[in-house]
């Protein structure tokens, strides 16, 4: 199998009238003639490149071609493409990387028309969205070797509508250092999480560096508690889908669930000078051996160590109050999802049955390190600064709920700021929850 690099560049002129493999570049702008004259210009050369994919439909040697899009660029997938090509020989693959900025807008017009690539990467938000329009075909047989955390958010009325790719995640990075000199075992639930982080006070040592001048650490910290307890077991594992729906609210079911979370802020761990903190001058406090704790991903860990490369650093995950293996917040980077209207179905089947395989899997991780596999059987060997959030990633408890709020899935915004406000003292918990609900109500009524 070969495969062709198209690079989707948008002008406004072709904003609407695009088809998908239409054009491997923008138009160049020409220094004569009107606007409309480029514009017409424009969609002459994209319709003549749509004649040239179109006569190319059969591909090289009698090989089937099919568009595979993502807003990402093919070196976040290269090696998988190259173990797609031996995998599956008798198909091609044209790849097509459109700018994240325009994604949303132009996969949903061409899904529309029943055109469109073959194999489209998908938000969850996005993916649930097409499966409620009949855009996508569904992927049940090959979902059952994912777990439910992957797939989950990829689910629509019983059935799983895209495959998730390797994940990102967070957790809490601590100083190992600190750990061991003051002889702090780690915690394996969150009422010992809670005794740690007292122990630290004790010894005038801040438990956990903050920046709660962003909303995201009071989302993710909370939410991930409330993945442990409640929206990781049969009693919650619907939450998601019957919120998207407008049939639950978190007012009267997360209530109990926050306010034992709650403790965080009760026993000062969070506290209200962290609201003038930021993101950077928390990373900074822990990184200089000021605080023992601080929640994030591998994004931040050049950052971390290039502060302190004497720093020894390792990740624990989040914990419920029964002893697991622990959850981390994050999700799939994308998902893989198959058009239903495709005239190539049965050959992007194929290319998708080959990516949910252990090889496959981990030659899309090779351009992704630093995340994790939600197929069983899939591992891969992180840095030693994961080594503690090992059997939380081998178990596939990475989950990010909001992705399973559909169209509401932008007021995990407003439920971090809410939380802020909640941290302050200005609302308590229910009116929190509420303003939440509210905020989701007005999205999901557009």
């Amino acid at each position: 199998m070969k495969r062709k690099f198209v690079s989707v560049l948008l002008s406004t002129a072709l904003a609407a009238s695009l088809l998908w493999g239409c054009g491997s570049k923008a138009p160049e702008a020409s220094s004569q003639g009107s606007a409309a004259d480029q514009g017409t210009d424009a969609e002459e050369e994209a319709q003549a490149d749509a004649d040239d994919t179109a006569a190319e439909s059969a591909g090289s040697d009698g090989k089937t071609v099919i568009r595979m899009t993502y807003w990402n660029s093919e070196d976040t997938v290269s090696a998988m493409l190259d173990y797609l090509a031996e995998a599956v020989p008798d198909v091609e693959i044209e790849y097509l990387f459109v700018d994240n900025s325009n994604y949303d807008t132009i996969v949903d017009t061409q899904l529309s028309a029943e055109e469109g690539p073959d194999i489209i990467c998908e938000s969850p938000g996005s993916a649930l969205k097409h499966a409620r329009l009949g855009y996508l075909a569904p992927l049940d047989d090959l979902a059952a070797a994912y777990s439910d955390a992957g797939t989950s958010v990829y689910s629509y009325d019983g059935s799983v509508y895209a495959l998730p790719g390797i994940s990102w995640f967070e957790g809490i990075f601590y100083n190992k250092q600190l750990f061991e000199e003051n002889n702090i075992a780690l915690p394996k639930t969150f009422d010992e999480y809670i005794e740690v982080c007292k122990q630290f006070q004790d010894l005038g040592i801040t438990p956990l560096a903050a920046g709660l001048k962003s909303w995201e650490p009071m989302l993710k910290n909370s939410m991930a508690f409330v993945a442990a307890e409640y929206l990781s077991t049969d009693e919650g594992k619907n939450f998601g889908s019957d919120y998207r729906e407008g049939k639950v609210t978190l007012d009267g079911t997360w209530n109990s669930y926050l306010e034992k979370w709650s403790e965080m802020i009760i026993d000062g761990i969070y506290t209200t000078d962290m609201t003038g903190i930021d993101h950077d001058q928390a990373l900074e406090q822990f990184a200089m051996g000021d605080a023992a704790m601080f929640c994030s991903g591998p994004w931040d860990l050049d950052a971390i160590t290039a502060k302190n490369p004497d720093l020894q650093i390792d990740m624990m995950p989040f914990y419920g109050l029964s002893e697991s293996a622990g959850w981390l917040i994050g999700g799939p980077g994308c998902g893989f999802a198959v058009n239903e209207h495709s005239a190539n179905k049965e050959a992007a089947m194929k290319v998708v049955a080959a990516i949910s395989t252990v090889e496959g899997q981990t030659a899309l991780w090779e351009n992704n390190q630093g995340g994790s596999s939600y197929l069983e059987g899939a591992s891969f060997d992180l840095p030693e600064a994961y080594n503690s959030a090992a059997d939380a990633l081998a178990a596939g408890n990475v989950y990010c709920p909001w992705n399973e709020w559909g169209a509401a899935a932008p007021a995990h915004e407003e439920y971090g700021t809410q939380m802020q406000s909640f941290l302050l003292g200005t609302q308590d918990l229910q009116t929190t929850l509420q303003n939440v609900d509210a905020a989701v109500a007005e999205l999901l009524s557009k």
